[in-house]
């Protein structure tokens, strides 16, 4: 019976030893700030082309289409 005990305690503390060194593995570390980083760049832009989309469609386009109706009308 004694030995069933120590085997389940031996069992307990290599699952506890295991549990530990996954917790403070930090080796995937970088794949996070890089996935963060890089979500990161495509909002900005996005935010950025939806910016210049707005910019574009609402003053400098209608401007150049006057401006060569002008020329040539």
């Amino acid at each position: 019976m004694k030995k069933i005990f120590i085997g389940i305690h031996n069992q307990a503390d290599r699952f506890v030893l295991r549990a530990h060194l996954a917790v403070s593995n930090q080796r995937g570390d970088f794949y996070i700030s890089d996935a963060v980083k890089i979500i990161i760049a495509v909002v900005l832009g996005a935010l950025l082309l939806a910016a210049l989309t707005l910019i574009f469609d609402d003053t400098v386009i209608p401007r150049i289409t006057d401006e060569i109706e002008e020329l040539f009308g």
